[in-house]
């Protein structure tokens, strides 16, 4: 079983057989089709297919637009196999059953194909996680009076965590955030004396705050790091920086959402409010990936005097839905420089003469494969830098990618704890 659990969904093998599983039902299409009296049915099915996969596409990368990074077209490509197939089974039907099933396998090529790029899911283990730590709602949480443990050792405490912004009637921002979730690790009881330091962790676009300690294994990651150090770690919790799943606030106080605020004042009083923290939030870490990146450098350029230290994974050059004139139009009314006002690069590059951004540390960090990432960042630190940050830019294996982005925390969480005051 455990010879299973380690099998690569992702490496060349994985690659070849999910070619096959594209391939092998498109050949049998074009070999059903080839018959003289279905040849004009078989035309049939390939032209709807391909405009099928074209409207998807038109419609979710030039009008819906949810995500700041296009889709690849490969992904398209695997689902015009797949929809064919299921046309197929519709018209032959004297091969209903095996275009059916090839139909299905198709999907899970396209799947798979999705699964390479973004690599979600590294294994066959990852489809089925075994638990880590101890999984609860606040309720649980608020009763425990020692450290949960696990198979005879002391584990974290994985709790999800209501965390919606204040109602803006009372000053705060009116954010209707989905729940989040808060790694508590063993010092929370075992060393009541020791107030942790906190990091913030936002996911992307499509996403959701639990992806941090699932899919990008943060749970795994935070539960090493507490084991080797007597039990100590931040407390890293997830919070959620889109609204939804495919929401794309751009990490402002937009027309509808106000994120910008829930992030830098919101958030940090709730958590205070829920947990025994370090009330000094300058000790406080915040990062994310891909859109979560992005948006934790927008916070700390627009709040500076909040979060001590940021993690910025593939992020973007600026926020965006894809289209400069689009986001400004659709979120400052069309006012350039309402949005300029906001931007991180903006605001660093206006900031060189005075430094005021000294005392703020972050880590730039992209797949060395995504280049869209590698020269924005580049861009950034450097812009950081002389703005009077301390940071550091430098690419990891991989692309825009789930495999950057499980190491990148693996190998930053250290330094954030110690930014936070305790020993990496």
């Amino acid at each position: 079983m455990d010879r299973i659990g380690l099998i690569s969904l992702t490496d060349h093998k994985a690659a070849f057989a999910i070619a096959l599983l594209v391939g092998i039902p498109l050949v049998t299409l074009f070999v059903i089709g080839l018959k003289k009296e279905r040849r004009m049915v078989f035309l049939g099915v390939i032209v709807a297919a391909l405009c099928g996969a074209v409207a998807v596409w038109a419609f979710i990368e030039k009008v819906w637009h949810p995500f700041p990074d296009s889709i690849p077209v490969q992904v398209y490509a695997g689902g015009a196999v797949a929809l064919a197939m299921y046309l197929g089974a519709l018209v032959f039907k004297r091969r209903r059953i095996l275009c059916f099933f090839l139909a299905i396998c198709a999907t899970g090529g396209a799947w798979g194909i999705a699964n390479l790029h973004y690599q979600e899911y590294p294994t066959a283990r990852s489809l089925d996680p075994q638990p880590i730590s101890r999984r609860m709602d606040f309720a649980t949480f608020q009763k425990l009076v020692a450290a949960p443990t696990l198979d005879g050792r002391q584990v974290g405490a994985l709790v999800q965590v209501p965390l919606a912004g204040y109602p803006a009637q009372d000053g705060g921002s009116g954010y209707p955030a989905r729940n989040a979730f808060a790694y508590i690790p063993p010092a929370y009881w075992t060393h009541p004396a020791i107030n942790l330091p906190v990091v913030v962790l936002l996911a992307g676009n499509p996403g959701e705050p639990e992806q941090w300690f699932t899919t990008a294994e943060g749970e795994a990651t935070v539960d090493e790091f507490q084991a080797n150090h007597d039990g100590i770690s931040p407390i890293v919790i997830s919070v959620d920086g889109t609204g939804s799943w495919t929401g794309n606030p751009i990490c402002v106080d937009g027309p509808d959402l106000k994120v910008q605020s829930y992030l830098a004042r919101d958030v940090p009083r709730l958590i205070k409010e829920r947990f025994r923290v370090n009330p000094d939030t300058k000790t406080w870490t915040i990062g994310g990936f891909s859109y979560g990146g992005t948006c934790s450098l927008q916070v700390v350029t627009n709040a500076p005097d909040v979060y001590g230290s940021f993690l910025d994974f593939s992020g973007q050059a600026e926020p965006t839905l894809g289209d400069h004139k689009q986001t400004v139009d659709t979120f400052f009314g069309s006012n350039e420089q309402a949005y300029q006002a906001v931007n991180p690069e903006t605001l660093l590059r206006n900031a060189e003469a005075k430094k005021s951004y000294s005392g703020i540390a972050g880590k730039f960090i992209a797949g060395e494969d995504d280049h869209e990432s590698v020269a924005a960042l580049q861009h950034l630190n450097d812009l950081a830098g002389k703005a009077g940050m301390v940071t550091e830019f430098q690419t990891l294996p991989g692309a825009h990618s789930f495999r950057v982005w499980r190491v990148a925390l693996r190998e930053t969480l250290g330094w954030a704890a110690q930014r936070g005051g305790l020993s990496a």
